[in-house]
């Protein structure tokens, strides 16, 4: 009876351990599309961008939400090379998943000028959505 349940425990153990090794599909697919969208980017491709994005994007305040290719590509240089640097700061930017959504992330980014930013008062945030991960929203939570 002691053989069987220290076997058992190993193999309990030994499972937790590979499951956690392993990246669930959620996790999988949600770092395959991070890796994309930073790319994207980083790289400047405007279009790439736009095909990992779900319209309505939602905006930081003061801003209207961007319902159209048009307007997401008229806002592109203020989402991501406005305030923020996003090309330099997505190299290095972790995504956070929210823990009361596991259908949401987050990356956090500092001002452009800011030579060692303290907070990351820029946010950009991603859905899971019936085609997958999309980018669907820009605030700086300072305003």
């Amino acid at each position: 009876m002691k053989k069987l349940a220290v076997a058992f425990l190993i193999l309990a153990l030994a499972g937790s351990v590979l499951g956690s090794a392993q990246p669930s599909g959620a996790d999988g697919a949600m770092n395959a599309f991070w890796e994309k969208f930073k790319a994207a980017v980083i790289k400047g491709d405007k279009e790439a961008v736009f095909a990992l994005s779900a319209l309505p994007i939602e905006m930081e305040y003061g801003m209207p939400r961007i319902r159209t290719k048009a307007q997401f590509m008229k806002n592109y240089k203020h989402i991501f090379a406005g305030e923020a640097n996003a090309a330099k700061c997505l190299k290095t930017a972790k995504a956070e998943l929210d823990s009361s959504n596991k259908k949401l992330f987050t990356v956090g980014c500092g001002f452009a000028e800011d030579t060692t930013p303290a907070d990351q008062p820029l946010v950009y945030t991603f859905k899971l959505t019936r085609a997958g991960w999309r980018f669907v929203g820009y605030d700086n939570i300072n305003e």
